[in-house]
């Protein structure tokens, strides 16, 4: 496999096991940041946080009984002898009751989501009910911070921290008879009146006044199925993430059948996953490996692109909502198909391919398709020897049509085309051998122009933020031994310098990555030398 240290000795397009050529990584397939984030939440196992101190009841949410006084209750696990759950096992929903508080007093418990980057259009479903014929009414209010992965409830039973825009309030006026759901009912909010992509949470506050044991109101509620559904995919940065919970899993291939053409099979774990690895067979050595999410489910499918005989090649892809199996001729050999990506918004990758010019400076041509089998959109852009590295670098939700390019002196510049078809100014960036890497370092909802290359033994990557223009710089990974695999692996909604690092020792090989946020360096032991991490899909 090609590293770092020798960008472009082969100017071949075609990755395989056979002859071990891995080139660099472009984020060019999966439905970026949007459906990245997505994630589900079902309740399955809730810790119940300890006093009114806030804590984690479930991985990466967070927790706070800001009643007056507090009472022996917080969030818990469902209890099925109130009522059971609206889907999965029996008692798998969390829940909330009267002995939140004492006697007769405000409640106010907090249930927090984790933090995510929101766009509007975005969507926030649930499940919530209370117990059949309740005569004590129950009331739940959703609201939403834009301060970041703030946890400021304020204190005391009145103070909203944070947490000031109120997005839904479930019986605000303590009615009965069914004016909380008496039976799991499905509610859905749709974010809107951002002034652009915003980094917050979304809170559940349980909310009732005169509640407690000896109070008119309050009696048990529960809160099942949380869903939250990015509107539209900023293409062209998604990680691979196979279980839709916004973070890159740790994912490579393998060839098990041996020699050129062998059966590949991928080995992945689940980030965050206490799972064991679990492992496919999907495709040859000769396929590249265009994982993204094809059927709009939030979630990366298995997805390989097979060069065939003369002018004919096809996509293999198996859809995660269905597992059913979706084949479609499209490109022919020698075409780049690691660029497909969200052309039209509708949050589904597109079978795309790029073809460069036949001929130093001839036109090179973009082809994507939106829909099954349906009309092919051919975009001409670039040329012979540029570079394809598409993104969504409006924040848009639709991928743009960007190259680099040898600008001369040294230099690299970047040539975009939106997707409405206007040409952008050239940004000069980085040098003309420079690999690129973007994603959305800063959070922002847009591709950021991004390069990794080998100084010193190291890897050096550099980034200009579409937010505020300046230039980052990391230093992370060794340019002889290791592959760059950029991704969010912490699911703070920003993209992360990322490695994986082969090793002939077993169990040793591993995905090394550094926090763009927290700075804080993680690893993940996975794979064996002669792999190949998908996270690094795209080539030059």
């Amino acid at each position: 496999m090609q590293k770092i240290s020798d960008f472009r000795s082969i100017g071949s397009f075609i990755r395989t096991f056979s002859t071990m050529l891995a080139l660099s990584i472009i984020f060019g397939a999966g439905a970026a940041i949007a459906n990245a984030q997505a994630f589900t939440e079902g309740f399955d196992t809730v810790v119940a946080p300890t006093g009114g101190t806030g804590s984690a009841p479930i991985p990466n949410w967070w927790a706070q009984n800001n009643s007056v006084p507090v009472g022996s209750t917080t969030w818990f696990q469902g209890n099925t002898a109130v009522f059971t759950s609206q889907g999965g096992a029996t008692n798998s929903y969390i829940g909330a009751n009267f002995n939140n508080t004492t006697g007769t007093n405000t409640i106010s418990n907090w249930l927090l989501t984790p933090n995510r980057t929101f766009s509007n259009g975005d969507q926030i479903k649930f499940y919530t009910r209370t117990t059949t014929a309740n005569p004590f009414p129950d009331r739940m209010q959703v609201r939403l911070s834009l301060n970041g992965a703030s946890t400021n409830v304020g204190t005391g039973s009145i103070a909203v921290g944070d947490f000031t825009t109120l997005l839904l309030d479930i019986n605000p006026v303590y009615d009965t008879g069914g004016a909380y759901p008496e039976t799991w009912t499905q509610f859905t909010i749709t974010l809107s009146g951002l002034a652009g992509p915003t980094s917050g949470r979304v809170a559940f506050r349980y909310f009732v006044e005169l509640g407690g044991p000896t109070g008119d109101n309050s009696n048990f509620i529960g809160i099942d199925t949380f869903e939250y559904i990015p509107a539209a995919a900023p293409a062209g940065d998604a990680p691979v993430d196979f279980n839709g919970d916004g973070k890159t899993d740790f994912v490579v291939v393998r060839n098990t059948g041996g020699g050129s053409g062998g059966q590949i099979t991928w080995f992945w774990n689940l980030n965050g996953s206490a799972a064991p690895t679990a492992a496919s067979a999907w495709g040859l050595s000769t396929d590249f490996f265009v994982s993204g999410d094809y059927d709009g489910d939030g979630k990366d499918d298995i997805a390989v692109w097979r060069p065939g005989a003369a002018t004919v090649a096809s996509f293999y892809i198996l859809n995660s909502a269905t597992s059913t199996l979706r084949q479609e001729a499209f490109g022919q050999t020698g075409d780049d198909p690691t660029v497909v990506g969200d052309y039209n918004g509708d949050g589904k990758d597109d079978l795309a391919v790029y073809r460069g010019g036949a001929s130093a400076g001839a036109q090179s041509t973009w082809y994507f398709r939106t829909t099954a089998n349906g009309p092919v959109t051919f975009v001409p852009w670039g040329q012979n020897g540029d570079f394809p590295a598409p993104g969504d670098y409006d924040g848009n939700g639709k991928a743009d049509f960007m190259v680099q390019r040898n600008f001369g002196g040294g230099q690299a510049g970047f040539w975009r085309l939106t997707d409405a078809f206007v040409a952008q100014p050239v940004v000069v960036f980085g040098t003309p051998t420079d690999v690129i890497v973007p994603g959305d370092y800063d959070g922002d909802g847009k591709t950021d122009i991004a390069t990794a290359r080998g100084v010193s033994g190291s890897i050096q990557w550099a980034w200009l933020n579409s937010s505020n223009s300046a230039i980052n710089y990391r230093t992370f990974g060794a340019s002889a031994t290791d592959y760059v695999a950029q991704g969010d692996y912490d699911g703070d909604g920003k993209t992360d310098v990322g490695i994986w690092r082969p090793s002939a020792s077993a169990n040793v090989s591993a995905f090394w990555s550094l926090g763009t946020t927290s700075n804080t360096v993680s690893t993940f032991a996975i794979g064996a030398n002669g792999d190949y991490p998908v996270p690094n899909f795209n080539t030059h």
